[in-house]
């Protein structure tokens, strides 16, 4: 072992002098996205036969109660109509919240619907009994809403809390309309499947994640499974009104118009200008 250290030890010596050595050990290599030092599955929700994530806006404050994201088609059955929207109502819908293992960190089973449409968007907003201090005190690390949504060639990961499984792909941009039975929603997500998204039922609320700064820029809703156009599976229309349905296609909705409803008190507020989310009786 002596020997060894020696040996080592003028190796060092000349290669300094060679001026070939680094002064100092090369730090290791930062993850893109800052959200995999918390485990991938940080933020992510288990409801009944749905994905889901605990959200952060920029302007909440660790006693503000707790949001929960999901599509709002799993908010009850049958689905919400075209045009529905629901305002400010109480469910008791059990909801189980990960860690970044994927191990149920918490459980929380009274919450408010704040809001819930299939218009536009596919959206559920629960506000928990719970406050962003109390999560944390159980192992529960919100994920960050993004102001923005993603751009095409935009690398983003969809974290499954129901299957806790994750898939991931780079974004083609988004469609002008998206159509499915009878509903209609705008500037959709495009998640090829076959470039890694190849997500699958359970999968419905899932957070998109940018890898870049690890914050929630979508929400998975849909997936292509043949059969017929706009029935079956999704189809997409463009500004010309030219309709088709694109074979392995998968989509997400927008989330960021969520953060253009925050109130002065920092909670969702529908009546706020600027608010771009659907209301009631439009």
């Amino acid at each position: 072992m002596a020997r060894l250290g020696l040996r080592r030890t003028l190796v060092v010596l000349l290669l300094l002098l060679a001026g070939l050595a680094p002064l100092s050990a090369p730090a290791a290599a930062a993850p893109a996205d800052p959200a995999v030092a918390e485990g991938r599955f940080a933020g992510t929700a288990r409801l009944p036969g749905c994905s889901g994530s605990v959200v952060r806006w920029a302007a909440a404050l660790d006693d503000d109660p707790a949001v929960v994201l999901t599509n709002g088609h799993c908010v009850q059955t049958p689905f919400l109509g075209a045009r529905d929207v629901l305002v400010d109502e109480r469910q008791h819908k059990r909801i189980e919240l990960l860690d970044g293992a994927g191990d149920v960190a918490m459980t929380v089973r009274g919450v408010h619907l704040r809001y819930a449409s299939m218009y536009r968007t596919d959206l559920a907003v629960y506000e928990l009994r719970e406050s962003y201090a109390d999560l944390a005190a159980g192992g529960v690390t919100p994920l960050v809403l993004a102001t923005a949504g993603p751009s095409r060639g935009d690398e983003i990961r969809i974290p499954s809390g129901y299957w806790v499984e994750q898939r991931g792909c780079t974004t083609t941009g988004t469609a002008y309309r998206v159509h499915e039975r009878e509903w209609d929603w705008w500037r959709s997500i495009r998640l090829p499947a076959l470039d890694g998204c190849r997500i699958r039922g359970g999968y419905s609320g899932s957070p998109i994640v940018s890898r870049t700064t690890g914050e929630v820029v979508g929400i998975a809703n849909t997936g292509y499974v043949g059969g017929r156009r706009c029935i079956d599976s999704a189809c997409e229309e463009n500004q010309r009104g030219v309709v088709r349905m694109v074979r392995h296609m998968n989509y997400g909705q927008q989330t960021w118009w969520l953060s253009t409803c925050v109130g002065a008190d920092r909670r969702f507020d529908l009546s706020v200008a600027g608010c771009r989310l659907a209301e009631p009786g439009e």
